[in-house]
């Protein structure tokens, strides 16, 4: 899923005489967010093989997506105010070793315990570097521009579309099918450590490393906790459908497709995904309560058409729901975004943004396990109305939300 960027103050100046200048930089911070978010989806297309494999229910299956979410939370509220204190470089050159230790246990996995372990080490990994690369993209951004927020959001969601197509792909052609595209994500990561280092660093000043390591406290503006509230819905709206697609919806799309099933289960993420990051890109100019009125009618159209589409056995009506879900998606989470961190001062912004954290993680994790609860016991097409109907009364209450909102 995606990944907030931290609200940060103007970027210092970046020490001269290092072997990247400024705007290659940038460029190079981009598309390490971008390989972090292709990692992050890589699994998902080899859900149903490990389900095949190891002969575990789908209530395991998102948990093991859950774990993932939980880590990367966890990472965030311990560590994401590391690389201010440390600098940019090493907290990212430590990021990119752990998540090769991750996707080496991932790709060698001889059990379901060793899929926990590995996705537990990504979410950390992603965690770390996401709050980095978030800030990196603010450093190295031309002055007065907004395009660190911009690649930040597009390369997320086009990233975890790329993902997902590719080892839906390598799974279905390539010999090795859940190891093969953890070897090419090991060889790219190993090569980003390069641009890594060719980095110059935007961080002067090194302060404690007690200081970097205390827990960031999730908070809400005082005085302004019901307006939180009723604005997160638009995270809860967002991340329930993220979580759904990247944990139940490959196998949903297995069963309405005959031929060429895990190719056919990254398409799955890649309609949600791939879509939502590209409708950031070309509606980035609107406001928040624009981005979530609009939103929230394709949503609800979309959940209508994924309903649908499992009741009549359509794989074609599934797809053309997922893309209109897609763009909803992506304008939820852009204007829920933006409204929510418009609510915090100058001086309370990372416990806000840790909050927003808290409620988009759990609304990733919690629903999907209850999905797979629900799966184990009804199945998968009891699971996937349900979602539906959930995700879109949580679609309908953020519209709502939004009715007062300045």
């Amino acid at each position: 899923m995606p990944v907030p960027e931290l609200v940060r103050p103007a970027p210092p100046p970046t020490r001269p005489g290092l072997a990247l200048p400024r705007p290659a930089a940038f460029a190079c911070t981009g598309v390490l967010l971008g390989l972090f978010l292709v990692g992050s989806t890589t699994p998902s297309p080899m859900y149903a093989l490990y389900q095949q494999r190891w002969h575990f229910s789908a209530i395991v299956l998102t948990e093991v997506f859950a774990v993932y979410a939980v880590a990367i939370l966890a990472a965030l509220l311990l560590f994401g105010s590391l690389s201010d204190h440390v600098g940019r470089r090493p907290v990212l050159l430590a990021a990119v070793v752990v998540e090769i230790v991750a996707m080496a246990a991932l790709g060698f996995a001889p059990n379901v315990g060793w899929l926990f372990a590995g996705r537990v080490l990504q979410g950390l990994a992603t965690g770390v570097a996401t709050s980095a690369i978030s800030g990196a993209l603010l450093d190295f951004q031309p002055p007065g521009s907004n395009r660190g927020p911009l690649v930040n959001g597009v390369a997320s969601g086009v990233g975890m579309a790329v993902g997902s197509v590719l080892a839906g792909a390598l799974v279905q052609y390539a010999p090795g099918p859940t190891l093969t595209s953890y070897l090419v994500l090991i060889a790219a990561f190993a090569l980003s450590l390069l641009g890594v280092l060719a980095m110059p660093e935007p961080v002067p000043h090194r302060r404690p490393l007690r200081d970097a390591l205390r827990p960031q406290r999730p908070t809400v503006p005082a005085g302004r906790g019901r307006t939180f509230a009723l604005l997160a819905t638009t995270m809860l709206a967002s991340w329930t459908v993220g979580g759904m697609f990247m944990s139940l919806g490959p196998s949903v799309a297995k069963g309405l497709v005959a031929d060429a099933p895990y190719v056919v289960g990254g398409l799955t993420v890649a309609a949600l995904a791939g879509v939502g990051g590209i409708t950031q890109l070309v509606l980035s100019s609107w406001s928040g309560r624009r981005a979530v009125r609009v939103a929230a009618p394709l949503m609800i159209a979309g959940l209508a058409g994924v309903a649908a589409s499992v009741l009549v056995g359509s794989a074609a009506v599934f797809f053309a729901a997922a893309v209109v879900l897609g763009v909803g998606w992506g304008l939820m989470f852009m204007g829920g975004f933006r409204m929510l961190t418009g609510l915090a001062t100058p001086e309370h912004r990372a416990g806000t943004s840790a909050m927003i954290y808290v409620v988009a993680y759990l609304s990733a994790s919690v629903p999907s396990v209850a999905l797979g609860t629900v799966s184990t016991v009804f199945g998968l097409t009891a699971a996937t109305l349900a979602f539906a109907i959930t995700a879109a009364a949580f679609s309908l209450v953020a519209a709502l939300a939004t009715l007062g909102h300045r």
